[in-house]
């Protein structure tokens, strides 16, 4: 078994977007407890820091491909999570833009139909996707939206974890010293001092990181609600880390 990571941070964005300074920061304070070896121990952390849109896709395509049954296999993205013209969630990329009607560029933003090809086309059945950002696409203005968005609906599958820094009709914040996005910020934290380990196994498993860095975020902005989704196959859960 072994354990890949992709994490990728949009900061700079096109006209049409605001900049959000706490996502490159992000990837590299969850890149340093996830190489920690006492902690995340994973074999490979890729880091992607404002990537275009082209570049974001083959990385995402890299990270799923060639994967074996047990491997742990993690995406995390932090920047802007978009609803396109059809209300298909999309991931943002540094030069995702839009039409002169208003409408997002297919070819500027990585919709989940093709996320969703990539980890269905992986051997891997232990997959684990964290989203920090918002869902609403209300950041867009003058955009045109339609219908509800259903993360799990999008991206669910079996052997997957999908933990998302709110609900999706909500935006997701930076915390007050624009450091770390609040919700990356409880994820680190919960790792990095082992108080997710809630049954002091030594052990962090997605539950328990959800559930930490949920308690926390409620706490800090009432108005975001994470949410969690699991789907496995002969496993009670994930392990994501050790307890330091």
């Amino acid at each position: 078994m072994a354990k890949f990571a992709l994490l990728i941070g949009v900061s700079e964005y096109s006209e049409g977007l605001r900049s959000i300074s706490s996502a490159t920061q992000d990837i590299e304070a969850m890149r340093r407890v996830l190489e920690h070896p006492d902690m995340g121990a994973f074999d490979q952390v890729t880091v992607l820091s404002n990537p275009d849109k082209g570049s974001m896709e083959r990385a995402v395509e890299d990270l799923f491909t060639n994967r074996q049954r047990d491997d742990l296999v993690l995406l995390y993205f932090s920047g802007h999570g978009l609803k396109d013209q059809t209300a298909e969630f999309c991931l943002s990329a540094r030069d995702t833009e839009r039409d002169q009607n208003g409408e997002l560029r297919i070819s500027t933003i990585l919709a989940a139909s093709k996320l969703n090809k990539y980890m269905n086309n992986s051997r891997s059945q232990r997959q684990m996707i964290i989203l920090d950002c918002c869902f609403s696409g209300a950041l867009v203005q003058g955009m045109p939206i339609k219908g509800e968005l259903n993360i799990q609906e999008e991206l669910g599958g079996k052997g997957r974890a999908i933990l998302t820094s709110s609900s999706p009709i909500e935006y997701s914040f930076e915390s007050e010293d624009k450091d770390l996005s609040i919700y990356t910020k409880y994820l680190v934290e919960g790792i990095e001092t082992g108080a997710a380990d809630k049954d002091g196994d030594q052990l962090i498993s997605v539950n328990e990181l959800h559930e930490y860095a949920s308690e926390r975020v409620k706490e800090a902005a009432p108005a975001m609600t994470p949410k969690f989704y699991l789907s496995l196959e002969g496993e009670d859960t994930i392990y994501l880390a050790k307890s330091p």
